[in-house]
This record gives structure tokens, sequence and C-alpha cells, in this order.
């Protein structure tokens, strides 16, 4: 083969060999640590039995949660410190453009800026506690209010494997 024929070869199978790099990146299994993925549990546990709770504004306890109490209250449960209000839950948290079971989703009321905050409970849904609906529901993040309002993801634990995707992502919809 000549020098000229091999380098159009080459040139021709760079699209196949990034595109099979891609998908073995697809494939690559997350690795979690047994405590790590044991506070998960724990965190969803906690936030499972609080669905049907009362919203109460300034919540944090089994009486009546808001968004960030219901996540202050579920970590605490698990043994993990976290930020009172939404915000500063946001900017503790490390940001993750992928989420497993127990990570964070925040979410903004139309301005941009950090509004609510849910629990992700995996195969796409979250739990929360709704003001609109007055309690904790697990709510289906494939309803396009949340598509449209995700401002991303983070986490206060090890571990990636669902992605999550909104317009600050490029993307539009859930998985995992």
């Amino acid at each position: 083969m000549r020098r000229s024929s091999r380098i159009r070869w080459a040139l021709r199978s760079l699209p196949l060999l990034a595109g099979l790099l891609w998908l073995g990146g697809c494939a690559t299994p997350t690795v979690e640590t047994g405590e790590r993925s044991a506070a998960r549990q724990r965190i969803l546990a906690a936030a499972e039995r609080l669905i049907g709770t009362p919203y109460v504004l300034g919540g944090e306890s089994p009486d009546g949660v808001d968004c960030s109490g219901l996540v202050q209250y579920t970590y605490h449960r698990a043994g993990i410190r976290v930020p009172r209000t939404t915000a500063a839950q946001l900017r503790a948290g490390r940001p993750q453009r992928h989420v497993l079971p127990g990570d964070l989703l925040f979410f903004h009321g139309g301005d941009g800026s950090v509004s609510h905050v849910g629990i992700y409970a995996g195969k796409g849904k979250m739990i929360h506690a709704s003001s609109g609906t007055g309690r904790v529901l697990k709510t289906d993040l494939g309803q396009r209010y949340w598509q449209t309002h995700l401002i991303g993801g983070a986490t206060f634990l090890e571990g990636t494997s669902a992605p999550v995707v909104g317009p600050r992502f490029g993307g539009g919809g859930f998985s995992g």
C-alpha cells in the first residue's frame, strides 16, 4: 500500500475509531465503595419515608419540609452534613454531568437563579418537596417543566452513572 493510500485509509477510519472509543466509555461500569453506596441507600430510604409529608416553608423534619429541608433531613439521616438552603447546597456540592440515585438536582424558576432542589431517585424520577402540591412526592423528570428548568446536578458522594441533560448540558432528557 502506498503512503498516500495509507494516510487516506487512516483518515477515513478516524470517525469509526472515535465512535468506538466513545461507546466504550458508555460501557465503563461505575465503581463505588460500599460505604458510599450504603449512604445513597440511606438517603433514598429516608426520602421515600417522607413521601406525603406536608410542605412547610423552612421545615426540616418529618412534621413538614421545604425542598432544601428535605435534602438536609435525608442527608443528615445518612450521616452527611449539607447546607440548609438550596443555593448553599448548589454551591457546596460537586457539580455532576451524571448523577446517581441520592444525588441532587437543581432547578430555576424562570429567571435562571436556583429556586428548587430534589433528590434523584433513579429511573428518571426525583423525590422533592413541592410547594405547588403542598407535599413531598416522587415526580417523573420527563415532564417538560423539569426538562426546561434544570440547572444541573451535584453530589456530596462519590461515583456517577446516569446522564443528566438539560439546557445547560445541551440535551433534552433524563436516563438511567
